[in-house]
């Protein structure tokens, strides 16, 4: 994970200087839930942070890229009857490829395919960690489809709400029967955060 930081870091001043390009950071949460473990709501938070750029193709139409670190996965809540517990802690590094439209001078939609790569994962019950022979088989790639709304604070801020769904099961094996997945699984989660453009 560093030497990928670094990596990125280092390239960043390339594509911000290039013509017609434009870049910064981004930054926020995920509240996030694994459709197909029966356990339903955004009870997972995980953290997102990570680097884009942007080219105008219109005057109201840019294509955006990120390289962004996205953290996902699900979390039971007890109740006085159930005290099991469960939580999935899913890391990706995520490529998200998307297009911003200009509603207006504030406001804007975006839709895009993210492309991520699942580095680690783990899996935690009411008696610790699960072992890795019990354990989900979650694939190492994953497709989502993403929309959002953004709101331009200054010139340079922007507040980015999206919402986030996996296109194809993340899961190795979707047909094998395990104590929390039937058949299926999908990344489902809403992120908020802030992108701070360099530059402006």
């Amino acid at each position: 994970m560093k030497k990928f930081l670094l990596f990125t870091l280092a390239l960043l001043p390339l594509y911000v200087t290039a013509q017609q390009f434009h870049g910064g950071i981004i930054a926020g949460i995920n509240g996030s839930q694994v459709d197909g473990d029966h356990f339903a709501g955004y009870n997972k938070l995980g953290f997102m942070a990570g680097f884009f750029v942007y080219r105008p193709v219109s005057e109201r139409l840019d294509l955006q890229l990120e390289i962004k670190y996205m953290g996902k996965g699900a979390a039971k809540k007890t109740t006085k009857t159930d005290l099991s517990k469960y939580k999935s802690q899913l890391h990706y590094v995520e490529m998200p490829v998307l297009l911003h439209y200009k509603f207006s001078e504030k406001f804007g939609g975006e839709a895009g395919l993210g492309f991520g790569y699942l580095f680690s994962c783990a899996e935690k019950d009411e008696y610790g960690k699960i072992p890795d022979e019990a354990a989900v088989d979650f694939k190492p790639f994953e497709l989502s489809s993403i929309i959002g709304f953004r709101y331009n604070v200054k010139p340079q801020l922007t507040v980015v709400l999206r919402y986030s769904y996996s296109i194809l099961p993340i899961l190795g094996s979707p047909g094998d029967i395990t104590y929390f997945f039937k058949r299926g699984a999908y990344n489902n989660l809403f992120s908020l955060g802030v992108m701070y453009e360099l530059g402006k």
